[in-house]
């Protein structure tokens, strides 16, 4: 039996000034338009913050997210790379975020002389057949 998987890639690229050209309002429908077309199992966002990723889970009710804040859980405010999932053709057995620094597991750590925290989120999913 072959299966198909369909993955995304989509940088968000925070939210820009009103005033910018690239802000959120000017993007946020398009973003959920292009994803809605692709329909992808799996939708990896880079450099989303929490307006954003609670307004793609508005447009995108057929999936769950996942992620962190490059601070820590705690932390609401900073960017994140969260995956969505599509929860009818794919369950999430477990996740989690990693620095990229000499520390991996410390939320907010940053080594090699990066100038903000860098993360990776992580899952292991299962497709439902």
């Amino acid at each position: 039996m072959s299966v198909s998987l369909t993955v995304m890639t989509f940088n968000l690229h925070d939210d820009q000034p009103e005033d910018s050209p690239n802000s959120w309002a000017k993007r946020r429908d398009l973003c959920v338009s292009v994803i809605t077309s692709y329909s992808p199992m799996i939708l990896c966002t880079q450099q989303g913050v929490k307006t954003q990723l609670d307004f793609l889970q508005q447009g995108l009710p057929g999936y769950d997210q996942f992620g962190t804040s490059r601070k820590g859980p705690q932390d609401t405010t900073d960017e994140h790379c969260t995956i969505f999932y599509d929860k009818e053709k794919v369950e999430l057995l477990e996740g989690g975020t990693f620095w990229l620094s000499e520390s991996p597991s410390v939320p907010g750590s940053m080594s090699w002389g990066s100038e903000v925290p860098c993360i990776a989120t992580e899952t292991e999913d299962h497709l439902v057949l």
